[in-house]
């Protein structure tokens, strides 16, 4: 007979162990990227203080600047669609293990090849919807292939993908730089640009007061969670991170997985790039490239490599921005403030992780 005392308390100690699990996890996903998030604007204060302004009136005129201006939430996300695109593609390759910071120049790529197609001539004549959908489909298959060299080149010559996607980056903004000179220039352009993106351009969604990219990266956040949970593609992406041996014992082939996942993240990279030049600038110019692909890796670690984080850390990283944005006029603050208050969050969340580790190691 079991005695019901003893099962009572192995019932008990499972019950405690599980929760003691779960509180971990718990302050894993959250506390680690808020505790982060406060200590940057912990050690923001202090320079801004040292800057000569009251920090609390700083903070407040940035909430001001999300919350009250006209224009905040509207600004806030627009510049949040293309970090959360990116953002999940990333947060998918780093669940992976496959460390790729290529994202910028798949986005330039993705966005260079949507609008030589829109602008072509007997293309730019279509009627809008269908050079709207041409051109997400050839601007994430653009950021797909360009993702894709970096595959190819660790799986032929064992190429480093960190290395390899940062120099593609190099490579595909110099291609911009090319194509907005030569390729396709506007020729009614004083200075070096692309032909204006004309009825590809995206429109402006009812109520929500923002562009149709925005609706499409909110979409994309359930769909990818589903994918990556309940699809084959998902399970095999999460045991390549976990334990690649697996996927070999399975015979699925680790290189196959791999196309797949960089695949994954250089067409939702290329669609941020169209989604930028048909939502907000209208064309491409030599300044288009200003470090969106680097910023949602930022995004992607906030979110904890969870794809509802990765939205949440994007919207919160484009509000500070843009809230900052703000304050730096209202106060004449340097412009570099914000650049410094996002390096100062990815140094806490490193640190933070380093430390979670630490705790984690030393537990019996």
């Amino acid at each position: 007979m079991v005695d019901p005392g003893t099962s009572g308390a192995g019932g008990s100690g499972v019950e405690v162990a599980a929760g003691g699990v779960d509180r971990r996890r718990l302050v894993s996903t959250i506390g680690v990227p808020a505790g982060a998030v406060l200590a940057s604007l912990l050690v923001g204060a202090v320079l801004i203080a040292l800057e000569g302004s009251n920090p609390l009136a700083v903070y407040a005129e940035v909430f001001r600047g999300v919350f009250v201006e006209n224009r905040g939430l509207r600004n806030t996300a627009i510049g949040a669609t293309p970090l959360v695109l990116m953002g999940c593609g990333l947060a998918i390759a780093y669940r992976s293990s496959l460390y790729t910071i290529g994202a910028e120049g798949q986005y330039v790529i993705g966005a260079v090849a949507a609008t030589a197609w829109a602008t072509a001539g007997g293309v730019r004549d279509l009627p809008s919807p269908l050079l709207i959908v041409g051109c997400l489909v050839i601007a994430a298959i653009a950021g797909s292939a360009w993702s894709c060299i970096s595959a190819a080149l660790n799986t032929r010559f064992g190429t480093n993908i960190v290395i390899s996607s940062l120099l593609l980056t190099y490579v595909g903004i110099a291609i911009m730089q090319w194509a907005i000179r030569v390729g396709i220039r506007d020729p009614e352009s004083f200075i070096p640009a692309s032909r204006m993106i004309g009825d590809a351009a995206l429109p402006i969604v009812p109520g929500l007061n923002t562009h149709l990219g925005f609706v499409i990266a909110l979409i994309v956040v359930p769909v990818l969670s589903v994918v990556m949970s309940r699809t084959r593609f998902g399970y095999r992406a999460d045991v390549l991170g976990h334990n690649p041996n697996a996927l070999g014992a399975n015979e699925v082939r680790e290189s196959r997985v791999m196309f797949g996942v960089l695949g994954l993240v250089g067409a939702l990279a290329g669609i941020a790039g169209y989604i930028q030049v048909a939502g907000v600038t209208q064309r491409i110019n030599a300044e288009f490239s200003v470090g969106y692909g680097y910023t949602a890796i930022l995004v992607a670690l906030l979110g904890r490599m969870n794809l509802v984080g990765v939205l949440l850390a994007g919207l919160g990283l484009s509000g500070l921005t843009i809230g900052l944005d703000v304050a730096e006029r209202t106060y004449d603050l340097p412009s570099s403030l914000t650049g410094l208050l996002q390096a100062l969050i990815i140094i806490f969340v490193v640190l933070a992780d380093a430390i979670a580790g630490r705790i984690e190691l030393r537990r019996p």
